[in-house]
Parts: structure tokens; sequence; C-alpha cells
């Protein structure tokens, strides 16, 4: 991480619950970021997810509000976090490790940090920062700024991408997964684009259970 990007959490300001899910805003010396946090009975287990480029808190094929109904059932705190500065990788990065340490922070001892495409990349490289971090999850991930992915062991990392994909070709998941070490799974879906919506309740499975699994 560029040691230019610094970043203090100055604090936490809750706000509306919807749906069981409650919005808060991690205050910091680099301006407010936004979090829905959808949040277990018990502390321990969490995951992390980041969207791509242009921010949002939903991810691919709404993945990220079924993981939030979810994953508290199976005593997995689920925050979806926005960026501040959507596209800037270096902001995008220091939001993700200001939400991991937020996280920590209210007793969140293991970590499972997803990200698609852009935010594929963040989640790798936070991932290899953290060490909250216990595995990665990348959908559809770019490689720029994924270059540190053979640092991420002994981290488990799954990889999935669509062989359809027109924005990111499945190439830089493999890229990835040759550069990766073990432990590391990758999965192509056939005919599926890069938003993964043709497979979304594949999608959703495999992911419930690899962060079930592994974090």
């Amino acid at each position: 991480m560029d040691e230019g990007l610094t970043l203090r959490i100055t604090g936490v300001e809750p706000g509306d619950e919807i749906a069981g899910a409650r919005k808060i805003t991690i205050v910091t010396t680099r301006g407010a970021i936004p979090v829905v946090l959808h949040a277990a009975a018990e502390k321990g287990r969490a995951a992390l997810c980041v969207g791509g480029a242009m921010g949002g808190f939903d991810g691919p094929a709404m993945l990220y509000p079924r993981l939030g109904l979810q994953m508290p059932r199976h005593n997995l705190t689920v925050a979806r976090l926005d960026y501040r500065n959507p596209g800037e990788f270096g902001e995008c990065l220091v939001d993700a490790m200001a939400a991991l340490t937020f996280l920590g922070g209210i007793g969140h001892e293991r970590v499972a940090l997803i990200g698609h495409s852009f935010g594929g990349a963040v989640a790798i490289n936070a991932g290899t920062i953290s060490p909250l971090v216990t595995n990665v999850v990348a959908l559809s991930s770019q490689l720029a700024g994924a270059h540190v992915v053979g640092e991420l062991a002994p981290k488990p990392l799954l990889l999935i991408h669509g062989n359809a994909d027109t924005i990111l070709s499945h190439e830089s998941s493999q890229t990835l997964y040759d550069r990766a070490a073990e432990p590391k799974t990758l999965k192509i879906l056939p005919g599926v684009g890069h938003r993964l919506s043709e497979a979304a309740d594949e999608v959703f499975d495999l992911v419930s259970e690899w962060i079930r699994e592994k974090t």
C-alpha cells in the first residue's frame, strides 16, 4: 500500500436500521466511509464485501445483500462497503483497511474479504496486509492492483470468473490463479458474463459455503 495514503478513524456514526441491517458511517481523516452492517448474534467471524470501480453496496447479481440476509444465521456478520472515491485504487484500498479495523474493533477476529472486478484486486491486496483476513474471494477480478497475489498464502483464495465476460476476460483470474500459491481454487463458469447474473444462485452457493468453511 502507498505509504502516502494514511487514514485514521475518528468515529463511527450509526444510521437507520432497515430489515435487520444498519447503515453506519466510519468517520476518518480522509472522509466518511459508508457501510451497511448485517450483524450476527455472536461476534468473532465476519465478511467484508467491496464493489467494483463504480462502488455501490450490492456487488454482482445482488450477491452482497443476499449474503447479508443469510450469513448472520451462521454466526457470520456481513459488512457491505461503498468507497469514498470509487475507481481510485489507493483510496479504495485504505477504505477496505479502515473497514477491517472497524470490524476488528467490534470483536471480529476472523474476516473473509470479498471483492468484484476492481474490488477483487482491492480484496487481494488488503488480504495480504491485514492479519484479520483469513481468506479472500475475488469475483471477475482485474489484474491491476492484484500483483501481490503471490503474497496472500497461506490464506485461501477463491477466484470465480465467467468465460463470457466481455469486460475482463476470464484469463485475468486464470493468471491470478497461476501466480498465487496454494491454497487456491479457480471456478470458470461457462456462458457467464462480468456481473455473474447468469449464475447468480451458483455463485451465491459457492461463496456462502466458502466463507462459512474458511472464516
